[in-house]
């Protein structure tokens, strides 16, 4: 029995406390101590989610105010392994914890099967050593260093480093203590970048929230449909709950960087894809540390993942304003009920939205702002008020538009349920009129612009006699279009013979077309290279397509020796427009402020995967020498 119990100091493991009884108790051998802790001498000293709790109780001085719950929920990592197992499972481990069956925990809980391992030694924030000293004296190890995924002290901002204690220590009875020996830094200074440090402690910040706020444990398809439903919103998922994997793969690999993830030995590969695990294998247990990283991906804050259903409303909140134009309740928001659908050809939700008054009506989704909610796609039923309003105009004998404008459809609309509904018209005679008219002025119409644009065409052949049928339709375009479609027999009698291009090439100057073309292409390289955005490779088609001149380009550059000359020496292979892009995304980045990260520069230059390796050492000499441009910058 201990006749003396230390007071737990803030986050302190529960091993650390009993680290600090056993120094304070004078005891020789750890059998001793643990004799005095567990009235036996053979129970292992585990760091993280000890068991035989209840032993310890038993052992306490008398007149103790301490609890297995206390001890556990304060001083263990119980709170923070827990946080995501369904509540009969969180409950077994407790249970386990309290009582003698520490062998069945690790499986319990998940950790056997898990790829995240603890860290090989304690680790310590050099800022808490020098603080803890000096007001308390002594030195502990803090709970939250200790567990995988924190990578800095969220009290200091600066990197934990390793202590010459391990966990699994060589002897499993042994307590060992902090102390200055052991804390000492024997490595070069931990540096993080801006980027990775700000993760470390955006991470670090939810697992402090998980030891100090005892969550609500859920069921175990609880945190899947709700990433289901933010998937959704962000578009990473359709309404039918079908991922995009590859999009989203590449999206969260490119918010956390594979350096990151890899010290929180969570990075995604080939064989280790624990992203897709956690979202399409069921009652699968994924480590607490895989959920943190996926949530602050997803914007979503623990409170609100625990507390807080998130619902996918791609058309907001009900209710919505009915369209019903005609309805005493136009645009005020009276309908709940509501079906969403995904759209194929949309690639999006589809509202289906129902009001009372009978009006059905469509509309594609999402919504962005405010005013979307008044948009209608398609109307699937016009209702009983809407019909009742086509049959009061019809028998006011209003004419086809009005009953149209009125009713805010199309004419052909009316029609349509007109006859459905079978109401007595009065349009249709007025209508075969108007109709008969029409085509009679359309008639004269095409007769008088047919007088007209042969007279241009014919003045068109007199102004320019020796050019060709193609020639005058650049000069004229519209005259030449509506004889082409309106009276193309006249046409193509009036128009000038195709000219033999046989023998033709004797008439072209090849030498001064050279030189000609020869200092266009000077300057479009020129322009080129020193155009603004993303570079653009350098290739005959390219300055072709630029000049206008590509076809003549691909086919006469052997007619042009110093056009071609010229070229050969100044396009680009793909290597070269490659090392091209990298000196461009370098300089970019820079400017920016972003860190020069291989990752990033591949990214903003366009480089793909496969050609990564290849460009790899030429990337590293811009990075070098983009760092001696800038010694002030930390590399």
């Amino acid at each position: 029995m201990m006749t003396f119990f230390p007071v737990p100091y803030k986050d302190e493991l529960l091993y650390s406390v009993l680290a600090r009884y056993h120094i304070r108790s004078g005891n020789v051998s750890n059998k001793a101590t643990q004799k005095d802790i567990y009235g036996t001498d053979s129970i292992t000293a585990i760091m993280d989610l000890p068991s035989h709790i209840s032993r310890i109780m038993e052992n306490l001085p008398v007149g103790h105010h301490y609890t297995p719950e206390y001890l556990i929920t304060n001083h263990t990592l119980y709170p923070f392994y827990s946080a995501f197992l369904p509540s009969e499972h969180a409950t077994k481990v407790k249970e386990s914890m309290i009582g003698d069956k520490g062998g069945s925990i690790y499986n319990k809980i998940g950790l056997m099967a898990s790829s995240i391992k603890l860290y090989q030694y304690f680790k310590f924030c050099p800022q808490c050593v020098e603080e803890d000293l000096y007001n308390l004296g002594e030195l502990y190890w803090h709970r939250i260093h200790q567990i995988p995924g924190v990578l800095v002290c969220l009290e200091h901002k600066m990197p934990l480093y390793d202590s010459q204690v391990s966990i699994r220590g060589y002897n499993k009875h042994d307590y060992r203590l902090a102390t200055i020996e052991n804390c000492r830094i024997n490595t070069s200074d931990l540096q993080y970048s801006d980027n990775i440090m700000e993760k470390a402690i955006n991470i670090a910040e939810d697992i402090e929230f998980l030891l100090n706020n005892k969550m609500k444990n859920k069921r175990s398809d609880w945190f899947r449909v709700q990433y289901l439903s933010k998937l959704k919103e962000l578009g990473f998922a359709n309404v039918n709950g079908k991922i995009k994997q590859k999009e989203l793969l590449n999206s969260f690999l490119d918010f956390y960087e594979h350096g990151f993830l890899e010290k929180l030995q969570s990075d995604i590969g080939n064989n280790n894809n624990w992203l897709s695990d956690m979202l399409w294998r069921k009652n699968r247990t994924s480590h607490p540390i895989r959920h943190l990283l996926f949530i602050r991906f997803l914007g979503i804050s623990i409170s609100d993942l625990f507390n807080k259903k998130i619902e996918y409303k791609p058309f907001g909140d009900k209710p919505w304003p009915c369209l019903n134009p005609v309805a005493d309740h136009y645009l005020r928001p009276v309908i709940t009920d509501i079906e969403i659908e995904y759209g194929a050809e949309s690639k999006g939700p589809i509202g289906l939205f129902r009001c009372d008054c009978g009006y059905v009506y469509l509309r594609t989704g999402p919504d962005h702002e405010e005013k979307d909610r008044y948009k209608l796609t398609k109307v699937k039923n016009f209702g009983s008020v809407w019909e009742t309003k086509l049959e009061e105009l019809t028998n006011k004998r209003f004419s086809l538009r009005d009953t149209a404008r009125q009713l805010q459809v199309d004419p052909a609309t009316v029609k349509k349920y007109a006859k459905k509904l079978g109401l007595k018209t009065y349009w249709t005679k007025r209508g075969q009129e108007e109709k008969k008219r029409t085509n009679t002025i359309e008639q004269c119409s095409v007769i008088n612009n047919k007088e007209k644009n042969r007279r241009d065409w014919l003045n068109l052949r007199k102004q320019y006699p020796i050019k060709s049928k193609t020639e005058l339709r650049q000069v004229n375009n519209r005259v030449f279009t509506w004889l082409y479609r309106n009276d193309r027999d006249w046409l193509n009698q009036n128009s000038p013979r195709l000219k033999s291009t046989i023998h033709d090439s004797h008439r072209v100057n090849w030498g001064d077309r050279d030189e000609g073309i020869l200092e266009i292409v000077k300057v479009a390289i020129t322009e080129m290279l020193s155009i603004d955005g993303k570079p653009k490779r350098i290739t005959v088609s390219s300055i072709g397509s630029m000049l206008g001149i590509r076809p003549l380009l691909e086919k006469h550059l052997d007619k042009l020796p110093k056009t071609k000359e010229y070229m050969v020496e100044h396009t680009e292979g793909i290597r070269d427009f490659q090392v091209r892009r990298l000196q461009w995304a370098v300089q970019e980045l820079r400017e920016e402020g972003q860190d020069l990260s291989l990752w990033r520069i591949y990214r903003k230059a366009g480089i793909r995967e496969n050609f990564q390796k290849e460009l790899q050492e030429e990337a590293i000499k811009l990075v070098a020498k983009e760092n001696d441009l800038y010694p002030c910058v930390d590399k």
